[in-house]
C-alpha cells in the first residue's frame, strides 16, 4: 500500500457514509506548558479535497477541531454554523468550509502512544444526521480510524513544512526536557553526566534556534510546533 492507496480508501469510506470527503491529521508531540490555544502543528496530513493544495499548515491550524483532539476518545460532530468561543481564524475557517458547500462534519480522534494524537475529519453531512451516525456506529468508526492511523504512520511522510522548523540536537532536547521538569542547570548536568556550563550552552542554543524568550516557551515551540517530532 501507499499514501495514494490510503487516500483512495479514505475517500471511498467517507462517501460510503454520505460525506463529500475526508482529511487525516496527526499532531506534533505535546509538552509541558502547552495550552489549548497551542495544540501543536500538524506533522502528517492527507486530504481527499479537490482543493488540498490550498490546505497548508496555517489553514490546518485554524481547524476548530484541533483544540479538542488531545485527550478525546469519542467521535464528535462540528458545524459551520456555530461560532461561540471561536477565534477569528477559526470562524474564518468555518466560513470557508461553508462557502465550499460544507454544513458540518465528523471527527474521529485517535490517541497515539507516542503522544502524537491524530484524527480523521469527514466533511459534508448535516449535523443531525452525524449525531445519529455517531450513536449507531461510533465503536466501528473509532476502530477503523485507529487502523488508518497505524498505516498512515508508515505510509504518509512527515509534512514538508515540518522540515522547515528549526531542528534541535538530542542533547538540546534533553536539556529542555529537564529544564521543563524544574531541574537547575547543575541538576541537569548531574542527570546527563555533563557540566552545568555545558547545559547552559545547549539551552542557549535551543532558545536561539527557536526564537524563544524563555525555557518553557522553547519547550512549547519544540514539541508543539514540530521542531521535535515523534515519528
Amino acid at each position: 500500500m501507499s499514501a495514494l492507496d490510503l487516500r483512495g480508501w479514505l475517500l471511498k469510506y467517507a462517501r460510503s457514509l454520505g460525506f463529500y470527503g475526508a482529511r487525516y491529521i496527526q499532531l506534533g508531540r505535546p509538552c509541558w506548558g502547552l495550552e489549548e490555544s497551542e495544540p501543536g502543528c500538524a506533522i502528517r496530513y492527507l486530504s481527499t479535497s479537490s482543493q488540498a493544495d490550498r490546505e497548508d499548515e496555517h489553514w490546518i491550524a485554524s481547524d476548530p477541531a484541533i483544540g479538542r483532539i488531545r485527550g478525546a476518545y469519542e467521535p464528535f460532530s462540528w458545524s459551520t454554523r456555530t461560532g461561540a468561543s471561536l477565534t477569528p481564524h477559526q470562524r474564518g475557517w468555518l466560513d470557508g468550509e461553508r462557502a465550499r458547500g460544507v454544513d458540518a462534519g465528523l471527527v474521529l480522534p485517535v490517541q497515539d502512544s507516542a503522544g502524537c494524537p491524530a484524527y480523521l475529519s469527514l466533511f459534508g453531512f448535516d449535523e443531525s444526521s452525524i449525531q445519529s451516525l455517531i450513536e449507531k456506529r461510533a465503536p466501528e468508526m473509532a476502530f477503523l480510524a485507529g487502523q488508518f492511523h497505524a498505516l498512515a504512520k508508515r505510509l504518509v511522510p512527515i509534512a514538508e513544512w515540518v522540515g522547515r522548523a528549526p531542528r534541535l540536537s538530542n542533547r538540546e532536547l534533553e536539556c529542555l526536557r529537564l529544564a521543563a521538569l524544574g531541574q537547575t542547570v547543575d541538576e541537569s548536568g548531574q542527570t546527563l553526566g555533563i557540566s552545568g556550563r555545558t547545559v547552559e550552552f545547549h539551552l542557549r542554543n535551543s532558545l536561539e534556534k527557536l526564537g524563544a524568550s524563555s525555557k518553557l516557551r522553547a519547550v512549547v515551540l519544540a514539541f508543539g510546533a514540530g521542531a521535535a517530532v515523534a515519528v
